[in-house]
């Protein structure tokens, strides 16, 4: 089995209980030291973007992409199709990004699964 940890994080500093509390932890060196145990993926959610549909976080995602080795999946922001060929392109330290959680958008239907799927297989020229 795989273990993937959530990490939200307002500001780079992380929060718990419903993002109402913060930790005082900040979110690379967490990240860091939870890689160093083993953990398979991070879910990193910048909560201010979250629910926004205003597009997400690249440079702080591009931070956590280079700090850790294991897959970072991005949530939070996304708000369209562009949304999603940016996180696509999101490079750091040779690292991509492992993936993307996509909510409101599809819900709000300013994102079609359906063309997101098709658009990203062609970027990774699978489509």
């Amino acid at each position: 089995m795989s273990v993937a940890v959530g990490l939200d994080a307002r500001a780079g500093n992380l929060a718990a209980h419903g993002w109402e509390t913060a930790t005082g932890a900040d979110l690379l060196t967490v990240a860091r030291e939870l890689a160093a145990t083993g953990v398979d993926a991070f879910v990193v959610t910048e909560i201010d973007r979250d629910g926004t549909l205003e597009g997400p976080d690249l440079e702080g995602l591009a931070s956590v992409v280079s700090a850790v080795e294991v897959p970072v999946i991005a949530s939070g922001g996304v708000g369209s199709l562009a949304d999603l060929v940016a996180l696509a392109g999101l490079e750091s330290s040779g690292r991509k990004l492992g993936g993307a959680i996509v909510g409101r958008a599809l819900y709000e239907g300013t994102v079609s699964l359906e063309g997101a799927v098709a658009r990203l297989g062609e970027l990774e020229g699978i489509g």
